[in-house]
C-alpha cells in the first residue's frame, strides 16, 4: 500500500507532526494513518451529586483521533486506538499496512541521553520503513 503512519498523543508536537504527514500522504498520493497508542485503563465510574459520569480511555482516545483528522487540510485519513507501548505499536501498524513512512514528532529528542528514551528513538531503531522525523519543536 506504501501509505503513511503518524502516532499522535494530543500534544502540540504530536498535532504538528500530524501536519507533517498529511502533507507527506498528500505528495505521495496515499494514505494517512492516524494512530493513538496508550497503556490500556479501566473505565472510570464516579459521581458528583445527582451527575454520573462514565469515562473510557478508548473513547477518549477516538475523540482525539476525530478532532485532529479534521483539523487537517487531507481527506483520506484512516485513525486507529491501538493497545500498548506507543512505539511497538507504531511499528507493527506499518508493518501491517506495509507503510511507505512513519512521521514521528521531536519532541524531547535532543541530545544522545533523551533520544535513547524517546518514542521517536524506539521508531527509529525498530522501524522496517522509512522515519520522518518532523521539526515541531517552537523556539
Amino acid at each position: 500500500m506504501q501509505d503513511v503512519v503518524v502516532g499522535v498523543d494530543g500534544s502540540d508536537t504530536s498535532r504538528r507532526a500530524a501536519e507533517t504527514a498529511a502533507g507527506l500522504a498528500e505528495a505521495y498520493g496515499v494514505n494517512l494513518h492516524i494512530v493513538v497508542c496508550a497503556e490500556p485503563k479501566a473505565p472510570v465510574e464516579f459521581s458528583v451529586g445527582s451527575d454520573h459520569f462514565h469515562t473510557d480511555w478508548r473513547n477518549e482516545a477516538s475523540a482525539l483521533l476525530d478532532e485532529i483528522a479534521a483539523g487537517l487540510p487531507y481527506d483520506s485519513i484512516t485513525k486507529k486506538v491501538c493497545d500498548g507501548d506507543p512505539a511497538k505499536m507504531l511499528c507493527a501498524e506499518a508493518d501491517r499496512l506495509d507503510a511507505r513512512a512513519i512521521v514521528v514528532g521531536n519532541r524531547r529528542v535532543t541530545g544522545v541521553s533523551r533520544l535513547l528514551g524517546s518514542v521517536a528513538g524506539d521508531v527509529i531503531r525498530h522501524a522496517s520503513c522509512d522515519v520522518l522525523v518532523a521539526h515541531t519543536r517552537v523556539s
